[in-house]
């Protein structure tokens, strides 16, 4: 059965422009991919907001404004000592902003020149290697003895980064820190360049050694054409990398990214893995909404990186020159830039271990994309009008579910992710070349009431709490494996396991110290599927 949820008409001023109907329908049983998050690199200009008066201000900006998931930044291990230190203080700076730990991919852009065939950080080069008669041996051993290292330097100053990546563009010859790697070894009269799967061998089989493994993703190609990404997964052993990660410098048209076929094709690759897109900023605003639709979309990624998040004259943040305001064309030293909006309509909305669902519509000028959270009581609508000369009608529906409440927000040409008012009309009016989207919820607190066992009873003390929660869940024949806690926007902020074989009081303590002042509900689930769940409240000093 079908609900017509909302019929929500914005207040527009008036338009010569022609108007068609569209009717979109949300379905809420046919899922997708579970995503992981939204993030950007803090590489390179790293020293401008470490030393830039508003760094707390602009913290907040690019990290709680933006809901940001994932932290790109640049493992420069055994050649800047001052590097470690920025990137444990924007480890910090998230975590203050955020309310809970953001999560680190660290890219290698190069090892340090003693590692390099060429000598020298920048300039491509590969592998150091010995010749011996007829044999070539490349230092995968130092390759991956250096990866290790820079993780012990990781963990030493409180930084455990979620995910690795050997390479920045193993297959780029850049004149900046750059490292040559093929995806086999390629030894002729030519080339002598090492090869990504061996090294990957190496880097994998070491940190497995380590307590705390980071997740190793690959290979982080330049981009998607001339079947590269393909090249290099081929040659790899899968078991040794969790998930695919790509650029988008080729393979994409970024005046036109609706035409690319090469999005359909990597997402057919190894497609028991996820897929990363990680580095990527040319085009408009337009286009990059444009390209993140394409990525969710056709390659089902679960995360969509944008390369700049601060940069001196663009990036999401346009910083100005911290060391002299009389320079500065701002009162506050930086600039939220259309991109920054454009990327704020999805990353703001959609959350980590929501899921994609099937969303549907009959015009190729609306492209649509829809979420779900995990307690299953709010959905993300985002609907992107690719005509420059229509405003279009829809009428929403979705099925199973009946929501009471929504938020609207637009970025057009004239809009920055702007709160649109909505009244009870029969349509959603979609302005030329505009991402607009819709925060669908059941209008209650938690879906608890709907997931829960009521049969069941739940102890939680103290509620409210300021240190430590506890959770007494039933003493009867179910194992709980999982307790997860989700803040009240439906954001994962903690999962946590439960020893059942040494839990005679059947319970589970929470450390809230690091969870902002505000409303909690938890799940707590069994390899069985049974679930219980409920809410707390934290509150500050």
């Amino acid at each position: 059965m079908k609900y017509p949820i909302f019929t929500l008409i914005f207040l527009l001023s008036f338009s010569v422009f022609a108007q068609t109907d569209v009717d979109v329908v949300i379905n809420t049983n046919e899922k997708y991919q579970t995503v992981e998050g939204f993030g950007a690199a803090l590489a390179y200009y790293e020293n401008w907001l470490t030393a830039h008066p508003n760094k707390a201000e602009i913290y907040d900006v690019i990290f709680s404004e933006l809901s940001l998931d994932i932290l790109r930044v640049r493992n420069a291990y055994d050649y800047d000592t001052t590097m470690i230190d920025r990137i444990a203080e924007f480890n910090n700076a998230a975590k203050n902003s955020l309310g809970h730990h953001i999560k680190i991919l660290a890219t290698s852009w190069g090892p340090p020149a003693y590692l390099k065939s060429n000598n020298n950080r920048n300039n491509g080069g590969s592998l150091k290697y010995t010749v011996n008669g007829s044999t070539v041996e490349f230092n995968y051993a130092g390759f991956a003895d250096w990866w290790n290292k820079s993780l012990d330097e990781y963990n030493a100053s409180g930084v455990y980064p979620a995910y690795i990546s050997l390479q920045n563009e193993p297959d780029y010859k850049a004149s900046w820190e750059s490292c040559l790697f093929k995806p086999t070894e390629t030894i002729n009269s030519a080339d002598t360049i090492a090869g990504y799967n061996q090294a990957l061998e190496a880097v994998y089989n070491k940190i497995e050694q380590r307590d705390v493994k980071p997740k190793i993703l690959g290979p982080e190609t330049i981009g998607i054409g001339y079947n590269t990404v393909q090249n290099y997964i081929n040659a790899l052993n899968s078991s040794y990398i969790y998930g695919v990660a790509h650029h988008l410098y080729h393979g994409v048209d970024e005046n036109n990214p609706w035409v690319s076929s090469y999005f359909n094709e990597v997402g057919n690759l190894q497609e028991e893995l996820p897929h990363f897109q990680t580095e990527y900023s040319r085009g408009d605003w337009f286009s990059l909404g444009g390209l993140m639709f394409k990525s969710f979309n056709d390659e089902n990624v679960v995360a969509y990186l944008y390369w700049d998040l601060i940069w001196d004259g663009s990036g999401l943040v346009n910083i100005e020159f911290p060391w002299d305001k009389n320079r500065w064309t701002t009162e506050n030293g930086y600039i939220k830039t259309k991109e920054f909006y454009a990327f704020k309509q999805y990353s703001a909305f959609i959350h980590p271990d929501w899921t994609r669902i099937n969303c549907s519509n009959e015009d190729e000028n609306i492209k649509t994309l829809a979420f779900i959270n995990p307690a299953l009581d709010s959905v993300s609508l985002v609907l992107v009008n690719r005509s420059e000369t229509e405003n279009i009608n829809v009428s929403i529906s979705i099925d199973d579910f009946s929501f009471h409440k929504t938020a609207v927000y637009r970025t057009s040409e004239n809009e920055n992710c702007l709160a649109v008012n909505a009244s009870d009309n029969s349509n959603l009016t979609l302005p030329k070349k505009s991402i607009t989207t819709l925060q669908l919820t059941t209008g209650g607190e938690t879906a608890a009431p709907d997931i829960c066992d009521s049969s069941n009873e739940l102890v939680i003390y103290p509620n409210p709490v300021s240190e430590y929660v506890t959770i007494q869940f039933p003493a009867n024949n179910t194992a709980y494996d999982v307790v997860a806690i989700f803040d009240g926007s439906g954001q994962l902020v903690e999962k946590q396991k439960i020893n059942n074989s040494d839990n005679p009081t059947h319970n589970i303590t929470i450390d809230c110290r690091g969870f902002r002042t505000g409303f909690y509900y938890f799940r707590i689930e069994s390899t069985n599927g049974e679930r219980l769940s409920g809410k707390f409240i934290v509150q500050g000093d």
